[in-house]
């Protein structure tokens, strides 16, 4: 069962995600079904009798490990990572947190609560900035702000999606992630957006946003990026699969954003063109999450 849609704001691609999983499982003979996770959905899994569920969504609920604690308590197996590594990653604050205590590179930053919020914190940092909700993802509510009276208008639309937003130093430079795929680091892809940075428009509307797999790196900075990738999954216990995104600063600084628990899986998406490289297809691709992910999660049930 691939499991796609659901309640939050990234629904549309989560659809166009579960759509393509759906024609990839199936193209390789599998039996699958596609499922919008709403209502009481598990008590129809558990009469339909399924075992196992490909997790094709993205945002709060999906994303967040509130689904994967639900399939947990339904011993119901999944694709990805637990219900803890998935909490963490999403919240951007609490992974940067983690980061920043392994000592991984990451940009200056600050969070603030709603709540708490005032337009003094505009104070805390020099501009430019990135303004994005701590919970959230597609780059729902990010904002690069270049001036304090740009700030707070920034800061209302990110708590728009989030009670807590995070604050960041910006660092012009190239955009670059690296997927990991069966804990392995995959080549590494170079976003090239026409916008001023990758949001929602550059990632799936924008034509002209063009990508580049391997990224043309200096083969030690290559290493260091997957060596850092590898970390910062293993750091939050991510599992099976993740994509660690970075800037590459203009004086060869590297600075890692964030970690996705589950990358798009469109046609445009990142965590796909990276196994390409690595000679694996879309179908393929597919087939090693779902397999990966069943045998960690009979290992682990069987351990409890």
């Amino acid at each position: 069962m691939v499991l796609a849609g659901g309640p939050s704001c990234e629904r549309e691609v989560s659809l166009s995600s579960g759509k393509a999983v759906f024609d990839a499982l199936s193209s390789r003979g599998l039996s699958v079904r596609l499922l919008d996770p709403v209502g009481d959905f598990i008590r129809e899994l558990k009469k339909e009798k399924v075992t196992v569920v490909f997790i094709a969504l993205h945002g709060e609920f999906g994303e967040d490990g509130t689904l994967q604690g639900l399939l947990e308590e339904a011993n119901i197996a999944y694709t990805g990572s637990g219900p803890g590594a998935s909490e963490l990653a999403f919240h951007k604050s609490k992974s940067q947190f983690i980061f920043k205590q392994a000592k991984l590179p990451v940009p200056e930053f600050y969070v603030s609560a709603e709540k708490d919020f005032s337009g003094a914190s505009s104070s805390k940092m020099n501009f430019p900035v990135v303004v994005k909700p701590s919970a959230a993802g597609s780059s729902f509510g990010v904002s690069v702000v270049f001036s304090a009276s740009d700030f707070q208008k920034a800061c209302r639309e990110a708590f728009r999606y989030s009670h807590e937003i995070l604050v960041e130093r910006y660092i012009r430079g190239r955009e670059l992630t690296v997927g990991i795929l069966e804990e392995k680091p995959l080549p590494i892809v170079e976003v090239m957006a026409r916008r001023s940075f990758y949001d929602y428009e550059a990632k799936y509307k924008d034509a002209g946003t063009r990508y580049e797999c391997p990224a043309k790196l200096e083969a030690g900075l290559a290493r260091q990026l997957q060596k850092i990738a590898v970390h910062a999954h293993q750091a939050l216990g991510c599992e099976v699969m993740s994509r660690a995104d970075f800037i590459l600063g203009g004086d060869g600084s590297v600075f890692l954003l964030e970690i996705n628990t589950i990358p798009g899986l469109t046609g445009k998406s990142l965590l796909p063109k990276a196994a390409k490289a690595a000679g694996v297809d879309f179908p393929g691709l597919c087939v090693k999450i779902l397999e990966s992910s069943l045998k960690k999660r009979l290992l682990s049930w069987s351990n409890r």
